[in-house]
């Protein structure tokens, strides 16, 4: 899967402000090996968590890679809002995405997304932000 969601590119950033929960439209759980088929993004280096960004249409998915007991969290910035902070805490099953659509990022658009894995509220490994761009 790891080749599955490479990074195209690395883009370090400062927060300011706090970070905004995400308004967006959810779907149903989606096996992790169907849903990352079409779409990239970041793995936590402890491999547990994958933000995967499906540029055609705008999916972000929120995906649990291992059956550890852990669960992913996804943070992104988005062109339409390039200094807010934004957050997805849904936790799919281990093995399973949760597709979030992300429908008002223009086609020439862009998110930086960043994979975190948690014990509870506990940070246990977090990828680096990577731009993905939006394509149609």
């Amino acid at each position: 899967m790891g080749a599955v969601l490479a990074a195209t590119a690395l883009v370090t950033f400062g927060l300011s402000g706090g970070v905004a929960n995400a308004a967006i439209d959810q779907v149903a759980q989606v096996p992790a090996a169907t849903a990352l088929a079409a779409c990239a993004g970041p793995v936590s280096p402890d491999g547990g968590a994958g933000a995967c960004f499906n540029p055609t249409g705008e999916h972000l998915l929120n995906c649990d890679l291992l059956a550890d007991g852990h669960h992913p969290e996804v943070y992104y910035f988005r062109s339409t809002s390039p200094n807010t902070l934004r957050h997805i805490s849904d936790a799919p099953e281990a093995g399973n995405c949760v597709d979030h659509n992300l429908a008002d990022i223009p086609e020439s658009g862009w998110i930086d997304v960043q994979a975190c894995n948690y014990e509870g509220n506990t940070e246990l490994s977090c990828s680096n932000f990577v731009r993905e761009y939006a394509a149609g």
